[in-house]
């Protein structure tokens, strides 16, 4: 019963760290008094536990026969009874959450048997929680150099490769994930962190098999099957992506796996299908903000405008300052050439999100309603400076856009050109290329994009 409610706890603190960030004001404070109570509630456990303890101490004294004078753990030693209380205490309090006092208890334990790996272990995960990286680095390196347990040498890199994920680096945590699987290869969070270094790396062909290595060990490992699918969504290989998706899905039954099949058909461009599963989204949690603006997007690429603007006015009234949202709706309001609805979202957004790569191409759109051509140039050009290749991609065909209003098809067309060759798949620019060789007089390259375009 005490583990299924040390479950239960972590389950409600893990809730609560993942809706407060994004939560309005009224859910805010209800989430903070559930953690308060929470809180509460773990002080007083403690509470009782030091108590408890005490009475065994005390007992132990009075009546030797009850318990021997130390407790063997891990095999490594006997230990002081009090050195026990203490890392027991430390536990309480690290499975709590409460790393502050886990980290002062786990030192005493240390200081007082520095050779208890143990106690040093749970020390460095303490500083690892508490996000005090080169101290959690530093007791795991003198673990792994100290102890002849390949379990301890194996979890001491593997936790030294989360500490350089934490850092930054990449090629450093695949070193030491790598160098914890040389002890133990059946490790299968070894096996997915360090595939998921590699996905983070976009080396996607080496982090496929760290996933597929992960589900050998674990065959309900829905996390493995949501990476696989993402591996998979970044090489196109769209047969993949469908059969890992749907088999996360099926081990997890997560809104999240929901959202990323919705975004799936979105991209492959069946947008009914996309459609179809915002909307089991929002049947099972009508506050998922992102399938809002998922129908709202999906919906207007269907040709359906109205519709498309009332499921954003919807996740608006939920979320006004969303910012996918937000760009959703003006820019189905810049198609519908309701400009000055537009500039009126414009000036009421965050300055900083005014110079964000998207607002960058409503405001180059603004400005060519407007025939401020030279504004709106610049402003496409900012975003061609970006480097992302799809955002640039997205600066390209702006430019183009802004270029033949203007009345220089000729050079709209080579921006339209580098709009594609920086994003392949994207079918716009083609047909606006072939429109510039149409009013360039070169009718059969207009053919040939217009040909192409059908094809694809």
């Amino acid at each position: 019963m005490f583990h299924q409610w040390i479950q239960t706890v972590k389950g409600a603190l893990k809730d609560i760290e993942r809706k407060y960030p994004a939560s309005p004001p009224a859910e805010r404070e209800r989430l903070r008094e559930r953690f308060f109570q929470i809180k509460r509630v773990c002080d007083n456990l403690l509470e009782a536990w030091a108590d408890i303890e005490d009475q065994i101490a005390r007992l132990a004294r009075e009546h030797p026969e009850l318990a021997e004078e130390g407790e063997e753990l891990e095999g490594e030693f006997e230990l002081d009874e009090m050195v026990v209380r203490r890392f027991r205490q430390g536990q309480g309090f690290y499975q709590l959450n409460m790393f502050v006092e886990a980290e002062e208890a786990f030192r005493e334990v240390v200081e007082e048997e520095p050779e208890f790996l143990l106690g040093r272990m749970y020390l460095a995960l303490s500083h690892f929680q508490k996000g005090k990286m080169d101290e959690a680095h530093r007791h795991f390196q003198l673990i792994a150099s100290t102890t002849n347990h390949d379990v301890f040498i194996a979890f001491a890199h593997h936790m030294m490769g989360c500490v350089r994920v934490r850092e930054g680096d990449e090629r450093g945590a695949i070193r030491q994930f790598r160098k914890a699987l040389s002890y133990r290869q059946n490790e299968g969070d070894t096996w997915f962190n360090l595939g998921a270094c590699h996905y983070r790396l976009g080396e996607y062909h080496e982090a496929i098999p760290c996933f597929y290595q992960a589900l050998l060990l674990d065959e309900n490992d829905g996390e493995s099957m949501w990476m696989l699918a993402n591996c998979h969504r970044k090489l196109k290989q769209w047969d993949s992506v469908a059969y890992w998706r749907m088999m996360a899905f099926e081990k997890t039954d997560s809104l999240q796996v929901m959202e990323t099949i919705a975004r799936d058909y979105e991209e492959m461009g069946e947008t009914e299908k996309a459609i179809s599963w915002y909307r089991k989204i929002l049947s099972r949690d009508a506050r998922w903000i992102a399938a809002y603006q998922g129908m709202g997007w999906n919906t207007w690429v269907a040709g359906r405008g109205r519709e498309a603007l009332a499921w954003l006015k919807k996740g608006l009234s939920l979320a006004p300052g969303d910012p996918d949202l937000l760009f959703t709706y003006a820019w189905i309001l810049l198609e519908h050439g309701d400009v000055g609805k537009v500039e009126a979202i414009i000036n009421r957004i965050p300055v900083e999100w005014s110079e964000q790569p998207l607002w960058l191409v409503i405001r180059s759109r603004v400005f060519t309603h407007r025939t401020n051509f030279e504004e709106a140039q610049l402003a496409a050009e900012r975003v061609i400076e970006q480097e992302k290749p799809r955002i640039r991609a997205l600066g390209h065909y702006q430019l183009g856009r802004v270029l033949l209003e203007k009345g220089d098809a000729a050079r709209a067309a080579s921006h339209f050109r580098k709009a594609r060759d920086l994003d392949s798949g994207w079918k716009d620019p083609l047909f606006y290329e072939g429109v510039c060789h149409m009013l360039e007089g070169r009718p059969e390259e207009t053919r040939n994009c217009w040909t192409e375009l059908v094809r694809s």
